[in-house]
């Protein structure tokens, strides 16, 4: 004979009963109350649904008219699994969790795995989704982006007309060789944003009047316009967006409803993440702008010698390949191993 204790729910109200369940050899279920030892039901035979053990959490036993007894004396009821019940796969979770070897191997998998969801699986997956997404949502995302930037950071061109025509003239030859993408080259002052040049997921290229002015010579810029047009090929714009939002969405499956400060803790990962994957971003422009460099008779060093022109300008130290650059390093994170690739 086995017995426990537990609380009763009808299936029907949500009233909750002290009861004992006494389950004998011969397989009768015999449910009373607690208090008075009257009769709520007995089965002549074992009948009765287990839900599996998870650590030291509620165990259910459902009756056959929807009732159910739930019971905190797990020892107990696994005597009952053993005897009328085959074990489940669930019965074995519980296993490997009481057992703290286990636990830690678990727990090594469950880290490996979401370290290569985060480094390769979404990369991977938003650079299949970037590719597949309709030039209207380019578009939309691209002047959005644009207008805030001009209300927020960027304001009309200083640079003459003149300029700014010579300069689209000379860019002609590297953009009619991408005859598949709409290239749009416009001008702004960067202000805080200083010399600066970035392209937007619809193909527009935006140059900062400080980066211009900056140039040695019109070939340095058109060093930079082949980067950026590598960004927009390989659509890294709208793959940065998609790998945010696929990673946002992970923390959010993992750890449930998110609400006050734990707004913070997703937001965090995502700017950790970010910083890497812009690196990956920028090795990919990097190789597709040598390509194209080559291709059109470009010097290669033009390149190295504007970043390393910003760098000096924004005070950075070209040498100490550890230290942060800004503005259009900042954007475009810059080493010297890359740097040494266009020399």
């Amino acid at each position: 004979m086995i017995a426990l204790r537990g609380k009763w729910y009808d299936g029907k109200t949500a009233v909750q009963t002290d009861v004992v369940c006494t389950v004998y050899d011969s397989g009768n279920v015999h449910v009373e109350k607690a208090d008075d030892h009257s009769r709520i039901v007995t089965l002549p035979q074992f009948a009765v649904d287990i839900s599996a053990r998870l650590a030291d959490t509620p165990r259910y036993l459902k009756f056959p008219d929807g009732a159910q007894l739930e019971t905190l004396d797990n020892d107990t009821v696994d005597q009952l699994v053993e005897r009328y019940r085959r074990t489940s796969w669930l019965d074995r979770v519980h296993l490997l969790e009481s057992r703290f070897k286990f636990v830690l191997v678990g727990l090594l998998f469950l880290l490996i795995f979401l370290w290569g969801s985060v480094q390769y699986g979404i990369p991977w997956a938003a650079r299949i989704v970037a590719h597949m997404l309709p030039s209207s949502i380019l578009n939309v995302a691209s002047q959005q982006t644009l207008s805030m930037l001009d209300r927020s950071m960027l304001s009309a061109t200083e640079l003459d007309a003149d300029t700014r025509e010579r300069l689209k003239a000379y860019f002609q030859p590297l953009i009619t060789s991408h005859s598949d993408y709409d290239f749009n080259i416009i001008f702004r002052k960067g202000g805080g944003l200083g010399a600066n040049a970035f392209a937007l997921p619809d193909g527009t290229i935006i140059f900062t009047d400080e980066m211009v002015n900056l140039a040695a010579h019109d070939q340095e810029l058109s060093a930079v316009l082949a980067h950026e047009i590598g960004h927009v090929v390989r659509r890294h714009g709208m793959r940065s967006i998609v790998q945010d939002s696929l990673l946002g969405f992970a923390i959010l499956a993992i750890t449930g409803d998110i609400t006050g400060s734990s707004e913070l803790f997703i937001a965090l990962p995502v700017l950790l993440t970010e910083l890497a994957y812009s690196r990956e971003f920028e090795r990919e422009a990097d190789q597709y702008a040598l390509t194209c460099m080559q291709d059109h008779y470009i010097d290669l060093k033009h390149f190295a010698n504007l970043m390393r022109r910003v760098a000096k300008e924004a005070g950075g130290d070209e040498g100490d390949g550890q230290k942060k650059w800004v503005n259009y390093l900042s954007t475009h994170p810059m080493t010297e191993d890359r740097l040494k690739a266009f020399e």
